[in-house]
């Protein structure tokens, strides 16, 4: 298992990589899962080593046998804004004692639906100061590619910033 110091050497290279933005390879990439029906509603995704269910509760005809595929989707894009968040505090080295994200998606049910909007509250513990904050969550919204998709494709993309118990934006 690799060292913290390795660790935060891998982050500093990964965004230095973004930053700069001269090594087509890197630059250009693609994520897959594989999806199986199993019965009903309810799907096994596998990715890598990692496999989980996606199904509907009870009261859509599903089986509960996993969260459905909205709370996966509201989660891929919340947690990767938060990893963004994280890996540019190590590369700017701002250290954040304690940062959880809320997440929230509003949505139209009818046929041809989408979203309207998703609200991020994201919860800093941190003796940084707030424009170190503010800069990190620039950043992070830059480097989040769900953000960035659902920005550009209209979706009205909210973060509530919370440091250390007070909103600074």
């Amino acid at each position: 298992m690799a060292t913290d110091d390795e660790l935060t050497a891998t982050i500093k290279e990964y965004v230095r990589k973004r930053h700069e933005a001269d090594d087509e390879e890197f630059l250009f990439g693609a994520e897959r899962v594989d999806l199986k029906h199993l019965d009903h509603l309810t799907m096994e995704v596998r990715k890598r080593h990692f496999s989980f269910y996606v199904d509907e509760p009870g009261d859509r005809g599903g089986t509960d046998r996993g969260p459905n595929p909205l709370a996966y989707f509201l989660a891929g894009a919340a947690s990767c804004l938060m990893n963004q968040f994280a890996t540019d505090s190590v590369y700017r080295n701002v250290k954040l004692d304690d940062f959880e994200i809320t997440a929230r998606g509003h949505f139209d049910r009818r046929m041809g639906g989408a979203f309207s909007d998703m609200v991020y509250d994201l919860r800093i513990s941190s003796g940084a100061q707030k424009d170190q904050i503010l800069s990190l969550a620039k950043e992070a919204e830059e480097m989040c590619y769900a953000h960035q998709t659902l920005k550009r494709a209209g979706v009205k993309m909210v973060t509530n910033i919370f440091l250390n118990g007070e909103k600074i934006a």
